[in-house]
């Protein structure tokens, strides 16, 4: 993105700006625990939001497994949206909070296409600390109640 000067609104969350890389581990009550190797990017054009782009990969053979992009948008002090879309047929829309270097975001809506998987709320939590960006993805689908889905720490590869 064009490196601009941070909109005002965007200034709380700053400290996300970057791109981060590493490994991630993936779990659900229907599935066979799995890793995986991730980057994700954060970064801004002078606008009130910040452009968010992700992306997995298997860490054996480097094939694609999932990605998403969208808005982290502030919206008021304290508090941000997150609007998400996946190639898988899934969209998000989460409203949290920012405090320090944390977010915490449940989703408001999430749609799926009529082929995707049926997943009925997500609640995504990001947080900082020095060089290393930590998330976990708690997902309630396919008939199951919300339960962690991934987790991961990614170090910072590229400053903003």
């Amino acid at each position: 993105m064009i490196d601009a000067a941070h909109h005002p609104a965007v200034e709380p969350l700053a400290f996300l700006l970057g791109r981060w890389r590493g490994e991630g581990k993936g779990e659900y009550p229907t599935i066979e625990p799995f890793v995986y190797g991730e980057e994700i990017e954060f970064s801004h054009n002078g606008r009130p939001f910040l452009f968010y782009v992700q992306k997995t990969w298997n860490p054996v053979d480097g094939y694609p497994m999932h990605s998403e992009t969208g808005y982290l948008r502030p919206v008021a002090e304290g508090r941000v949206e997150l609007v998400l879309a996946q190639p898988s047929g899934i969209t998000e829309i989460l409203a949290g909070t920012v405090s320090g270097s944390r977010i915490e975001l449940t989703s408001t809506l999430v749609g799926v296409s009529p082929t995707a998987k049926q997943v009925s709320a997500v609640k995504r939590m990001i947080s900082v600390t020095g060089t290393t960006l930590s998330y976990q993805l708690d997902m309630a689908a396919v008939g199951q109640d919300l339960s962690i889905h991934l987790h991961a720490d990614l170090e910072k590869v590229l400053g903003p």
